[in-house]
């Protein structure tokens, strides 16, 4: 049954990832790029201020901040643990792939697609009833976009990218839970 997922996995990633063109690498890259969001996550903290009294935002901006960063510490451990090679450092997958990016890291699980999703579902479920419709699709497609990107770029299976977008999805939700404890504990 391993078997069977892991060719499964294999084939949609070959199938994900050969959709290529010049226009679309330097897109991909783009969206794949953490650091080149920093203007997308102000936006995010100024809804969060905006929406949400100062300390119930502070203290959720807080703990958003405190779980993306223990998030990451665990996913690298979890990286190293596993030990599954990016498809990127597959000698028998490098010619069928379209690799823009690679990293001698582990593959399993995508901490961008789990970071992603605690980042959009955690805003969207805090801020649910306030915040417009079409920003809830945008955080979502953001989050989708992103986690596609590792898949189009080459160093990430999309069983990886998926069990990435499952725990961002628990994580958010955990998130939000633990700042109402706070804020709860704080209003008494």
């Amino acid at each position: 049954m391993l078997s069977f997922l892991q060719d499964l996995d294999t084939e949609l990633l070959l199938l994900l990832n050969g959709q290529w063109s010049d226009f679309w690498d330097t897109f991909w890259l783009y969206v794949t790029d953490q650091h080149a969001w920093w203007w997308f996550y102000l936006i995010l903290v100024f809804l969060i201020f905006k929406f949400r009294p100062f300390k119930e935002a502070l203290v959720f901006t807080t703990v958003l901040v405190v779980f993306l960063a223990l998030n990451d510490q665990l996913l690298n451990f979890i990286k190293e643990a596993t030990g599954r090679l990016r498809p990127c450092n597959v000698e028998a997958l490098r010619p069928y792939l379209h690799i823009l990016k690679c990293s001698s890291q582990g593959s399993f699980f995508s901490a961008h697609a789990a970071h992603s999703f605690l980042v959009a579902m955690s805003v969207v479920i805090l801020l649910k009833k306030k915040l417009p419709f079409w920003i809830k699709i945008v955080l979502l497609v953001w989050a989708l976009m992103t986690a596609y990107s590792r898949i189009y770029v080459g160093v990430h299976y999309p069983g990886d990218v998926a069990v990435g977008i499952l725990e961002g999805i628990l994580l958010a939700w955990l998130v939000v839970k633990i700042s109402d404890n706070i804020i709860q504990k704080l209003k008494k």
